[in-house]
């Protein structure tokens, strides 16, 4: 079955950890396959605090 999993951070580096931290508990699971990563960072509010944002999708 294909998934989805949404990352949403206020920093880069905590959307890496929390990336990194969901793939290395996903591939202790031998039927998961990843099948792509999309990445984005926007502007949000009115300070224009940036966001990033991450999709995965997987098969598992």
């Amino acid at each position: 079955m294909i998934q989805v999993k949404i990352f949403d951070e206020g920093k880069s580096s905590n959307l890496e950890k929390s990336i990194n931290g969901f793939l290395e508990l996903k591939q202790q699971n031998d039927s998961f396959k990843l099948i792509d990563i999309k990445y984005n960072a926007y502007n949000y509010g009115e300070n224009r605090t940036d966001y990033h944002s991450a999709v995965i999708i997987y098969e598992d």
